[in-house]
Order: C-alpha cells, then sequence, then structure tokens
C-alpha cells in the first residue's frame, strides 16, 4: 500500500468504504456508498467524479442501493480509460 503523505487525504479517504490507489497516474477514487466515485490526487484535492454505472450500462439514481461489485467494475473502466487515452495519444504521435 503507498504512503499517505497528506493528511487532508487521510481526512477524506476515512469515511470510504472502498478505496483504490492509482500510483501510475498519482490517483486515488473513493466510493463513499452514493451513486459516485470520487477522485482525488494525493494531495487531497477533489479532481473529478464520475457516475457508477450498472451492467447494462445505465447509471444509478441517487436513491438507489449500490452493487459494490459496480463500483469495482466501474473504477476499472476508469482505469482503462485511461490507459487507452494514453495509448491513442501514442499512436496519434507516431504518425
Amino acid at each position: 500500500m503507498r504512503k499517505i503523505y497528506s493528511l487532508e487525504l487521510l481526512r477524506k479517504l476515512h469515511l470510504s468504504r472502498y478505496t483504490y490507489y492509482n500510483e501510475e497516474y498519482d490517483e486515488v477514487y473513493a466510493w463513499y456508498g452514493a451513486n459516485e466515485i470520487k477522485i482525488f490526487n494525493y494531495t487531497g484535492t477533489e479532481i473529478g467524479h464520475s457516475n457508477i454505472i450498472r451492467n447494462d450500462g445505465s447509471d444509478y439514481t441517487a436513491s438507489e442501493v449500490v452493487n459494490e461489485r459496480d463500483v469495482h467494475i466501474s473504477i476499472d473502466g476508469i482505469v482503462n480509460s485511461i490507459f487507452n487515452e494514453e495509448d491513442n495519444e501514442a499512436i496519434k504521435d507516431e504518425k
């Protein structure tokens, strides 16, 4: 596990139900039980958020109970899209 260098980040993550550390991009994904994932950098600044997607591709609403498996799949989708964008940019640079 990565060392946390920011007390602000630790303060924001201590109530999360699931946390994923993306060390390659210096991002932390946190889910608090609601219908969205918050994205932080290692200083604790929120740099984005994303809705959780069901298996069928639809979004959860704020009043629905979120399946934790869908949280994992949504975070995997975010990370995969980052890698795909990076690959596409590398291909464009080669042309």
